[in-house]
């Protein structure tokens, strides 16, 4: 199978200055990993998430790649070791969480789908989407002076690697684009633009604590202890934190897990509302606080959030114009489909265990 493990085990030797008299004893067992660790087929049944009334298992997940993005996945996990530390790898996370996003959606908006209609619309997602990845890949080769021919075979097994690691992520940009597809009347657009007439040009500047309840490496959820101790440590921050949040950057300073912005108090500044540097509910939050509020607690990938926001500056002030019109409805797709993703999270209680 084309691809290689994520994660990497490093083992060093210390040679000592001086030769102790040999003994023999019992090996110390490694410690266990610090987040949560699921092996095919022996966690096939364990939850994964849990989604409305229904629970999603890590046999589920994996039927769900074998079947539809990288058939011999399942087995491939069984016999290759290589394989089945996908499992312990930064690519487990978004498949878990597309997965659930995938279900909240199928269960929010089931009036809405077509399966013959949401099958066309995924082919098409993943098209682009690796269409758009082979052109960046083209272009790295040729910016390292290396040859850009491919074969139809390499070509090929590109598109097994990319599928097996994106295709769940193309399925779910398949059915937003199938739930909202962007087709909008010209007075919408204008409407559209006049209530959201900030965001074009317009940025904002935040302030966040972090406190990481997932794997820094690979974004797994913490093992029972870790999760414990960050419960604890988001209770003790909140806290500490004035009603005001007149203290938030000294929280922040101090008991922040975003190392990179810690010791500006957490300063995230010049965020657009659709800013791709930034976890979408994070982006979202920013927008939706007044300047001086302070969020309750939002969750990412990357652990719970607390955001206060410092200030809105408007940039650049847009008219609407005909040549601003591509751009108003990019926003608006991008807005809508948003909505429906936030509204079924909501909607079904998604809850992530992995």
């Amino acid at each position: 199978m084309p691809t290689r493990p994520c994660r990497a085990i490093a083992l060093s030797l210390l040679a000592l200055p001086w030769a102790a008299p040999a003994r023999s004893q019992a090996p110390t067992p490694p410690e266990p990993p610090h987040f949560v660790v699921r092996s095919y087929p022996r966690d096939r049944d364990e939850a994964i998430a849990r989604v409305g009334d229904r629970t999603l298992t890590l046999g589920m997940l994996v039927d769900h790649i074998d079947a539809r993005h990288y058939p011999g996945f399942r087995d491939a996990l069984e016999k290759h070791r290589h394989i089945q530390l996908m499992l312990e790898s930064d690519l487990v996370a978004p498949w878990v969480r597309q997965f659930a996003d995938l279900e909240a959606l199928q269960q929010t908006f089931a009036d809405e789908i077509d399966q013959a209609k949401l099958e066309a619309a995924q082919s098409e997602s993943l098209r682009k989407s690796f269409q758009a990845w082979l052109d960046n890949y083209v272009a790295d080769l040729k910016a390292n002076n290396r040859p850009t021919e491919l074969t139809q075979q390499r070509v090929n097994s590109l598109l097994a690697d990319f599928q097996l690691r994106q295709g769940i992520a193309a399925e779910l940009q398949g059915m937003l684009e199938l739930l909202e597809p962007g087709e909008y009347t010209t007075p919408q657009l204008r409407q559209f633009f006049e209530a959201n007439a900030r965001t074009f040009g317009g940025r904002v500047s935040i302030q966040h604590i972090l406190v990481q309840h997932r794997d820094a490496g690979t974004g797994i959820l913490l093992a029972d202890e870790g999760l414990a101790r960050a419960n604890a440590r988001l209770a003790d921050v909140k806290a500490r934190l004035r009603k005001d949040g007149s203290n938030f950057e000294e929280v922040a300073r101090g008991y922040s897990d975003d190392t990179r912005t810690a010791k500006e108090g957490g300063l995230l500044a010049n965020i657009a509302r659709f800013d791709d540097r930034l976890p979408a509910a994070l982006c979202r939050t920013a927008w939706q606080l007044r300047d001086g509020e302070v969020s309750d607690v939002v969750e990412t990938q990357y652990g719970w959030h607390l955001v206060k926001r410092i200030e809105f500056t408007q940039h650049v002030f847009i008219l609407f114009t005909d040549d601003a019109i591509p751009a108003i409805r990019q926003a608006m797709v991008r807005q809508r489909q948003e909505d429906r993703l936030f509204h079924a999270r909501e909607q079904t209680k998604r809850q992530l265990l992995l």
